[in-house]
Protein backbone atom coordinates (compact mmCIF):
# COMPACT_ATOMS: atom_id res chain seq x y z
CA UNK A 1 0.00 0.00 0.00
CA UNK A 2 1.40 3.39 -0.99
CA UNK A 3 1.26 5.88 1.84
CA UNK A 4 0.10 9.43 1.09
CA UNK A 5 2.98 11.86 0.84
CA UNK A 6 3.25 14.04 3.94
CA UNK A 7 3.13 17.77 3.35
CA UNK A 8 6.11 19.87 4.49
CA UNK A 9 5.48 21.47 7.88
CA UNK A 10 5.17 24.98 6.44
CA UNK A 11 2.59 23.84 3.89
CA UNK A 12 0.63 22.00 6.55
CA UNK A 13 0.63 25.09 8.76
CA UNK A 14 -0.62 27.20 5.86
CA UNK A 15 -3.37 24.67 5.19
CA UNK A 16 -4.51 24.88 8.82
CA UNK A 17 -4.52 28.70 8.74
CA UNK A 18 -6.51 28.80 5.49
CA UNK A 19 -9.09 26.37 6.86
CA UNK A 20 -9.32 28.30 10.13
CA UNK A 21 -9.80 31.60 8.28
CA UNK A 22 -12.84 30.24 6.45
CA UNK A 23 -14.39 28.93 9.66
CA UNK A 24 -13.70 32.05 11.73
CA UNK A 25 -15.07 34.26 8.94
CA UNK A 26 -18.32 32.32 8.72
CA UNK A 27 -18.93 31.81 12.46
CA UNK A 28 -18.08 33.55 15.70
CA UNK A 29 -14.73 32.89 17.36
CA UNK A 30 -16.43 31.27 20.35
CA UNK A 31 -18.38 28.80 18.20
CA UNK A 32 -15.37 27.45 16.31
CA UNK A 33 -13.45 24.74 18.14
CA UNK A 34 -9.99 23.40 17.40
CA UNK A 35 -11.61 20.08 16.52
CA UNK A 36 -13.62 21.89 13.82
CA UNK A 37 -10.47 23.45 12.38
CA UNK A 38 -8.57 20.17 12.48
CA UNK A 39 -11.36 18.40 10.63
CA UNK A 40 -11.57 21.14 7.98
CA UNK A 41 -7.79 21.07 7.50
CA UNK A 42 -7.66 17.27 7.28
CA UNK A 43 -5.43 16.81 10.33
CA UNK A 44 -5.92 15.39 13.79
CA UNK A 45 -6.51 17.74 16.70
CA UNK A 46 -3.22 16.72 18.40
CA UNK A 47 -1.44 17.48 15.11
CA UNK A 48 -2.99 20.95 15.06
CA UNK A 49 -1.57 21.64 18.52
CA UNK A 50 1.92 20.91 17.21
CA UNK A 51 1.61 24.12 15.19
CA UNK A 52 -0.54 26.28 17.48
CA UNK A 53 -0.59 26.18 21.26
CA UNK A 54 -4.16 27.51 21.56
CA UNK A 55 -7.23 28.52 19.60
CA UNK A 56 -6.41 32.19 20.22
CA UNK A 57 -2.93 31.78 18.75
CA UNK A 58 -4.50 30.20 15.66
CA UNK A 59 -7.10 32.97 15.44
CA UNK A 60 -4.39 35.64 15.59
CA UNK A 61 -2.46 33.82 12.88
CA UNK A 62 -5.50 34.14 10.60
CA UNK A 63 -6.19 37.74 11.60
CA UNK A 64 -2.74 39.37 11.35
CA UNK A 65 -2.17 39.00 7.59
CA UNK A 66 -5.74 39.98 6.66
CA UNK A 67 -5.09 43.74 6.66
CA UNK A 68 -1.83 43.60 4.68
CA UNK A 69 -3.44 41.31 2.08
CA UNK A 70 -6.35 43.69 1.57
CA UNK A 71 -3.97 46.63 1.36
CA UNK A 72 -2.07 44.87 -1.42
CA UNK A 73 -5.31 44.69 -3.41
CA UNK A 74 -6.08 48.35 -2.71
CA UNK A 75 -2.58 49.41 -3.74
CA UNK A 76 -2.93 47.43 -6.95
CA UNK A 77 -6.17 49.28 -7.73
CA UNK A 78 -4.51 52.62 -6.93
CA UNK A 79 -1.67 51.85 -9.33
CA UNK A 80 -4.16 51.36 -12.19
CA UNK A 81 -6.51 54.32 -11.58
CA UNK A 82 -5.22 57.87 -11.84
CA UNK A 83 -7.98 59.70 -9.95
CA UNK A 84 -7.77 59.20 -6.12
CA UNK A 85 -11.54 59.46 -5.67
CA UNK A 86 -12.17 56.96 -8.44
CA UNK A 87 -9.69 54.70 -6.65
CA UNK A 88 -11.78 54.75 -3.46
CA UNK A 89 -15.03 54.19 -5.35
CA UNK A 90 -13.49 51.22 -7.15
CA UNK A 91 -12.29 49.76 -3.85
CA UNK A 92 -15.80 50.15 -2.40
CA UNK A 93 -17.50 48.46 -5.34
CA UNK A 94 -14.86 45.72 -5.39
CA UNK A 95 -15.57 45.04 -1.71
CA UNK A 96 -19.27 44.78 -2.48
CA UNK A 97 -18.48 42.22 -5.20
CA UNK A 98 -16.31 40.25 -2.78
CA UNK A 99 -19.11 40.11 -0.24
CA UNK A 100 -21.43 38.65 -2.88
CA UNK A 101 -18.87 35.94 -3.58
CA UNK A 102 -18.58 35.24 0.17
CA UNK A 103 -15.00 36.51 0.39
CA UNK A 104 -13.81 36.02 3.97
CA UNK A 105 -11.21 38.74 4.53
CA UNK A 106 -13.34 41.59 5.85
CA UNK A 107 -15.90 39.18 7.24
CA UNK A 108 -13.14 37.81 9.45
CA UNK A 109 -12.34 41.31 10.71
CA UNK A 110 -16.05 41.95 11.28
CA UNK A 111 -16.37 38.76 13.33
CA UNK A 112 -13.23 39.64 15.28
CA UNK A 113 -14.72 42.94 16.45
CA UNK A 114 -16.91 41.00 18.89
CA UNK A 115 -13.72 39.69 20.51
CA UNK A 116 -12.04 43.10 20.87
CA UNK A 117 -12.12 42.82 24.67
CA UNK A 118 -9.16 40.43 24.31
CA UNK A 119 -6.03 42.69 24.34
CA UNK A 120 -4.10 40.79 21.67
CA UNK A 121 -7.10 40.60 19.34
CA UNK A 122 -7.88 44.28 19.90
CA UNK A 123 -4.27 45.27 19.13
CA UNK A 124 -4.25 43.19 15.95
CA UNK A 125 -7.50 44.79 14.83
CA UNK A 126 -6.13 48.26 15.61
CA UNK A 127 -3.07 47.61 13.45
CA UNK A 128 -5.17 46.32 10.57
CA UNK A 129 -7.70 49.16 10.63
CA UNK A 130 -5.04 51.84 11.10
CA UNK A 131 -3.40 50.52 7.96
CA UNK A 132 -6.68 50.98 6.08
CA UNK A 133 -7.16 54.49 7.51
CA UNK A 134 -3.65 55.56 6.51
CA UNK A 135 -4.15 54.29 2.98
CA UNK A 136 -7.46 56.11 2.50
CA UNK A 137 -6.19 59.31 4.17
CA UNK A 138 -3.04 59.31 2.01
CA UNK A 139 -5.16 58.74 -1.10
CA UNK A 140 -7.32 61.73 -0.16
CA UNK A 141 -4.24 63.87 0.60
CA UNK A 142 -2.94 63.09 -2.88
CA UNK A 143 -6.32 64.23 -4.20
CA UNK A 144 -5.91 67.49 -2.28
CA UNK A 145 -2.47 68.12 -3.75
CA UNK A 146 -3.90 67.66 -7.22
CA UNK A 147 -6.91 69.91 -6.66
CA UNK A 148 -9.38 67.02 -6.88
CA UNK A 149 -10.35 66.81 -3.19
CA UNK A 150 -11.65 69.67 -1.04
CA UNK A 151 -8.95 71.64 0.74
CA UNK A 152 -9.24 71.64 4.53
CA UNK A 153 -10.76 68.17 4.52
CA UNK A 154 -10.05 66.09 7.63
CA UNK A 155 -8.80 63.12 5.62
CA UNK A 156 -8.34 60.80 8.59
CA UNK A 157 -11.90 61.31 9.78
CA UNK A 158 -13.29 60.77 6.28
CA UNK A 159 -11.13 57.64 6.03
CA UNK A 160 -12.99 56.27 9.05
CA UNK A 161 -16.26 57.23 7.35
CA UNK A 162 -15.18 55.22 4.30
CA UNK A 163 -14.43 52.19 6.47
CA UNK A 164 -17.81 52.68 8.13
CA UNK A 165 -19.46 52.19 4.75
CA UNK A 166 -17.70 48.85 4.46
CA UNK A 167 -18.82 47.83 7.94
CA UNK A 168 -22.39 48.81 7.02
CA UNK A 169 -22.17 46.44 4.05
CA UNK A 170 -20.93 43.71 6.40
CA UNK A 171 -23.85 44.36 8.74
CA UNK A 172 -26.41 44.27 5.93
CA UNK A 173 -24.87 41.07 4.59
CA UNK A 174 -24.83 39.41 8.01
CA UNK A 175 -28.46 40.34 8.74
CA UNK A 176 -29.75 39.18 5.36
CA UNK A 177 -30.36 42.61 3.83
CA UNK A 178 -27.83 42.19 1.02
CA UNK A 179 -30.58 41.87 -1.60
CA UNK A 180 -31.78 45.39 -0.79
CA UNK A 181 -28.53 46.91 -2.04
CA UNK A 182 -27.80 45.81 -5.60
CA UNK A 183 -24.70 46.75 -7.54
CA UNK A 184 -26.36 49.75 -9.17
CA UNK A 185 -27.32 51.22 -5.80
CA UNK A 186 -23.84 50.41 -4.51
CA UNK A 187 -22.21 52.35 -7.34
CA UNK A 188 -24.59 55.26 -6.72
CA UNK A 189 -23.72 55.28 -3.01
CA UNK A 190 -19.98 55.47 -3.63
CA UNK A 191 -20.49 57.99 -6.41
CA UNK A 192 -22.35 60.19 -3.93
CA UNK A 193 -19.54 59.74 -1.40
CA UNK A 194 -16.99 60.64 -4.07
CA UNK A 195 -18.80 63.76 -5.24
CA UNK A 196 -19.28 65.18 -1.74
CA UNK A 197 -15.48 65.15 -1.36
CA UNK A 198 -14.69 66.84 -4.64
CA UNK A 199 -13.07 70.26 -4.79
CA UNK A 200 -15.58 72.94 -5.93
CA UNK A 201 -13.90 73.23 -9.34
CA UNK A 202 -14.57 69.51 -9.91
CA UNK A 203 -18.27 69.71 -9.10
CA UNK A 204 -19.40 71.07 -12.45
CA UNK A 205 -22.37 69.04 -13.63
CA UNK A 206 -22.99 67.54 -10.17
CA UNK A 207 -26.66 66.71 -9.70
CA UNK A 208 -28.81 68.73 -7.28
CA UNK A 209 -29.09 65.79 -4.91
CA UNK A 210 -25.35 65.66 -4.40
CA UNK A 211 -25.12 69.41 -3.92
CA UNK A 212 -27.87 69.21 -1.33
CA UNK A 213 -25.90 66.68 0.72
CA UNK A 214 -22.83 68.94 0.70
CA UNK A 215 -24.91 71.93 1.77
CA UNK A 216 -26.54 70.02 4.62
CA UNK A 217 -23.34 68.72 6.20
CA UNK A 218 -21.15 71.83 5.85
CA UNK A 219 -22.88 74.07 8.45
CA UNK A 220 -22.54 71.32 11.08
CA UNK A 221 -18.76 71.39 10.93
CA UNK A 222 -18.44 68.11 9.09
CA UNK A 223 -14.95 67.93 7.57
CA UNK A 224 -16.28 68.21 4.03
CA UNK A 225 -16.12 71.96 4.25
CA UNK A 226 -14.00 73.71 1.64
Amino acid sequence: MVRARRLPAQHRKRQIIDSARELFASQSYRKVGTADVAKAAGVSEPALYRYFSSKKELFLATLRPTGPKLLEIWQSIASEIDDPLETLSSIGVLYYDHLQSHSGSMQLLFQALSEADEPEIRQTLRENFLGFVRFVAETLEEGKRRGIVRRGLDTELVAWQFLGMGLTLDLMHSLGFASELDRGKMEQWFDLFQQTLQAPAKQQGTGPGVRAVSELVAPQGWPLEA
